[in-house]
């Protein structure tokens, strides 16, 4: 039963992901970049509005009972930073480099290995006393994890609600220009309703399999690792959610004609290898990446999972303008040589 919810959940949000092509790295980079595209940004904002009432009506009724990601704000940040070079340096995110696998990006491959690496060195190689550092003293409440309700009470609901009025007005504003469409993929507004919806009904597929979160990547390649070669037993509904990423991936790549089986060239593939390198050593810092924090974790209000996504941002933003100005550098000095 297990198995079989968790092919259903993971396909679903691969469907989705592939079906909108939500990469929570063109997510940001659509921030910084010039002229800006926001649609992702826009349907990842219609998607936390969403998800974050019914998370927590589903959690107010008893139907489910989630874990809340951790606020070890140090590990959060440098991990989150991290990671958002990772995603500027491979062009994609993690869950990307699954769902683009389905759609035939067969280079994400060597991407994933790269990610598996990085996240066995932070677990179990030279940077776990580092990592045991970072995250030795999380910020708890009464024992919970911190989340911007128990920790700031009646004022944090009430920025939460300014901050929600804010956003649904802005989305609001930007229905008169919204495409249903773009190109094959679907336009931010059926995007940003399909993943809110789907995640949050994901808890409670997660829970009927006997698992307290919905998806993740986070210490995934250490716990298989653990137990082929150390004989441990580890919760099967996290790796198996991600592995159907790709069919599900696949099935709508075949269905809007998005399908196209490719390797890369030598240049891109050491951008994915260390891109994804750098991923899996952020991730496993911070506890979680782009879907495990700022797709399952930001919905909970989990003070980690905000503040590691915030990280995640400024990480992309600094990468994407040091490239720039790299870029920049370079174009002038290829002028000024050419010119002498």
């Amino acid at each position: 039963m297990l198995i079989i919810l968790a092919i259903l959940a993971g396909s679903g949000l691969g469907y989705l992901l592939e079906r909108g092509d939500f990469c929570f790295h063109s997510t940001l980079r659509g921030l910084f970049h010039f002229p800006r595209q926001l649609d992702l940004f826009r349907a990842y904002l219609l998607a936390l509005l969403i998800a974050i009432p019914l998370v927590y009506g589903m959690r107010a009724l008893g139907w489910i009972d989630p874990w809340i990601p951790p606020f070890a704000w140090q590990a959060n940040i440098f991990g989150g930073l991290v990671f958002g070079v990772g995603m500027v340096v491979a062009a994609s995110c993690i869950t990307g480099f699954f769902y683009k696998l389905g759609h035939g990006m067969l280079g994400t491959l060597v991407g994933l290995g790269a990610w598996a690496v990085g996240d066995i060195l932070v677990y179990r190689g030279a940077l776990s006393p580092l990592r045991e550092q970072l995250t030795a003293a999380p910020l708890t409440v009464e024992g919970n994890s911190a989340t911007v309700l128990n920790l700031f009470g009646p004022i944090g609901a009430v920025l939460l609600i300014i901050l929600g009025l804010a956003a649904a007005i802005w989305l609001w504003r930007s229905t008169g220009a919204t495409r249903m469409l773009r190109g094959k993929l679907w336009g931010w507004l059926p995007l940003g309703i399909a993943v809110g919806v789907f995640t949050s009904l994901a808890w409670l597929l997660a829970k009927a399999g006997g698992s307290n979160y919905t998806y993740g990547t986070s210490y995934v390649p250490t716990a298989v690792y653990e137990a082929i070669f150390d004989g441990r037993d580890i919760s099967l509904w996290i790796p198996i959610t991600l592995i159907s990423l790709i069919p599900g991936a696949y099935i709508a790549a075949r269905r809007s004609g998005t399908l196209w089986v490719r390797g890369e060239n030598l240049l891109r593939y050491s951008e994915l290898a260390l891109g994804g390198f750098l991923m899996g050593v952020g991730a496993a810092f911070a506890g979680g990446c782009n879907l495990g924090h700022s797709l399952i974790g930001v919905p909970l209000l989990s003070l980690g999972s905000i503040t590691t996504t915030i990280a995640i941002a400024a990480g992309v933003f600094l990468a994407h303008q040091t490239a720039r100005l790299l870029s920049s550098r370079r174009k002038n000095q290829f002028t000024l040589e050419g010119s002498a």
